[in-house]
């Protein structure tokens, strides 16, 4: 321990008899150390930026798996508050792609559905067949990369499922903001 205190003496002493023997060397050496600290810093920064921009356009959705969809709507849900975020999509999912709770506590069941075209009645149809009855939700989610029909829409209200369609995901991506329906702790 004492040789390493008298090591470090050392090295701060040679340094500074560096410093006064050669005073423009000194600043150069700092301004290149700083220079590239700068750009080291920068270019982390832009990359972290980039892929937080990839990330928040939801475009990126129509290149991915179903797999892959519904990993990056179980990020949206974390990013949101949501706990117990949890992938079990597949065959014999039964229509729970995704679970998890809500800021507040409450169940959340979601069924993603990665369209380039229309989600239509039967899709929300099969999820509102067990979202409730099978899964426990307490709010049903049906996210989509398409738009709904007009009888989707229909089936959605009266069946209490949540859509999120497109516009609505893009809206929820740029932003940051979730469907008013998980941010329900003001109402507990």
């Amino acid at each position: 321990m004492v040789a390493g205190a008298a090591g470090g003496v050392l090295a701060v002493a040679m340094l500074v008899q560096v410093v006064r023997e050669h005073p423009v060397l000194t600043v150069v050496v700092t301004g290149l150390v700083l220079a590239a600290g700068g750009v080291w810093a920068y270019l982390r920064w832009s990359a972290m930026n980039r892929l937080m921009s990839y990330e928040r356009d939801v475009a990126v959705t129509d290149h991915m798996s179903g797999p892959d969809f519904e990993r990056y709507v179980a990020r949206l849900l974390r990013d949101s508050g949501c706990r117990g975020v949890r992938v079990s999509g597949g065959a014999g999912d039964m229509g729970a792609d995704v679970t998890a709770r809500t800021p507040g506590g409450r169940r959340l069941v979601v069924q993603c559905k990665r369209y380039a075209g229309n989600l239509s009645s039967p899709d929300v149809q099969r999820f509102a067949g067990t979202a409730r009855d099978i899964h426990g939700a307490d709010i049903a989610l049906l996210v989509t990369t398409g738009r709904p029909t007009g009888p989707a829409l229909q089936i959605a209200r009266r069946c209490r499922i949540t859509l999120v369609d497109r516009p609505a995901l893009a809206r929820w991506v740029a932003t940051g903001v979730a469907p008013e329906v998980l941010d329900d702790r003001a109402r507990r």
